[in-house]
């Protein structure tokens, strides 16, 4: 404690430079907006006739090769371009669109996020138009539902904020001990 005294304004130009330049480097960061569709893949019901093709494809549905494949077709670069142009838009590259099959599930997952958050919505809204659109055209077995449309989000996914400056004042206040200690048993 006694370092910290005789040191303190070496601790204090350490800390406030570390703080501040975390607080300069958190708030001047674009705000990322996340949003996620879901979908569920299920039989269609074309299959509800004939009892064999209702159990080879709900059989089927049990590997997740089908759900995957539907993942895969939502982020394909030509699924999000007919969704950009569905929105009349010309495609930006500071969006980005992450498709995932839930674990043990049979439920799509579509997030997309942006700078701006109802462009985020309105563009995982219409890369699941597109994903149906061609799901439809590619087999009569399985169907693609929506369960959760994307919603606006309220708060950006990052920067997080709070975390950023606990951890900001947290090494500042390491960084600010550890150059006094350092002074102390140097001088």
């Amino acid at each position: 404690m006694m370092v910290l005294w005789k040191w303190w304004r070496l601790f204090i130009g350490a800390f406030l430079t570390v703080f501040i330049s975390t607080v300069i480097f958190t708030f001047t960061q674009t705000p990322i907006y996340e949003t996620s569709v879901r979908l569920i893949v299920s039989p269609s019901s074309l299959l509800m006739a004939d009892l064999n093709d209702l159990r080879s494809a709900v059989t089927a549905l049990s590997a997740p090769v089908v759900a995957n494949t539907y993942a895969e077709i939502s982020q394909s670069p030509s699924t999000v371009e007919k969704a950009w142009k569905q929105l009349e838009i010309r495609p930006q590259k500071t969006y980005h669109v992450i498709s995932t099959v839930l674990q043990e599930t049979i439920i799509v997952n579509i997030t997309v996020s942006g700078p701006d958050p109802k462009l985020s919505r309105d563009l995982a809204n219409a890369i699941t138009d597109q994903t149906m659109i061609y799901v439809e055209g590619l087999t009569t077995v399985y169907n693609l539902t929506l369960l959760d449309p994307a919603v606006i989000p309220e708060l950006p996914s990052k920067p997080t904020y709070l975390l950023n400056l606990v951890l900001g004042f947290i090494i500042g206040l390491m960084t600010g001990v550890l150059l006094a200690v350092m002074a102390e048993y140097l001088t």
